[in-house]
């Protein structure tokens, strides 16, 4: 049973967060699929559109059910044993309205995190937030 992981893989941010799901993936489930490949993407998953792909990462779940951004990082939490510890944090009153609006936060911002945190800023409309 495998978990799709649908993100850019221009983005800095974008490849460190998988990088990050990745080492947190002892169980060796996580499809990761880079979103920029659009002819393999949209073979497998037609119904996914490229800007909102580019806009947030995508999970696709092993019944095929499609969650993005917050949701998507709060399934992954739960499919990983390892980030377990989080999964009380993520599903406190409120998250469903607060955890979107952070994650939406961060993700227009990711031009700047990248160059707070010294790497290269996206280019060429990559990371592009719709």
């Amino acid at each position: 049973m495998s978990v799709t992981v649908l993100y850019d893989g221009q983005c800095v941010l974008c490849q460190q967060s998988l990088k990050v799901l990745q080492a947190l993936d002892w169980r060796k489930r996580l499809n990761p699929m880079d979103a920029q490949n659009q002819e393999q993407v949209m073979a497998r998953y037609p119904h996914l559109e490229y800007e909102a792909l580019m806009g947030a990462m995508h999970v696709v779940t092993p019944v095929g059910d499609t969650l993005i951004g917050f949701f998507a990082v709060r399934y992954l939490a739960r499919f990983l044993p390892l980030l377990w510890l989080l999964l009380p944090l993520l599903y406190l009153p409120g998250m469903n309205w607060l955890g979107p609006r952070v994650y939406a936060w961060v993700a227009r911002r990711r031009y700047t995190i990248n160059r707070l945190a010294g790497r290269p800023v996206c280019e060429d409309g990559y990371c592009k937030i719709p």
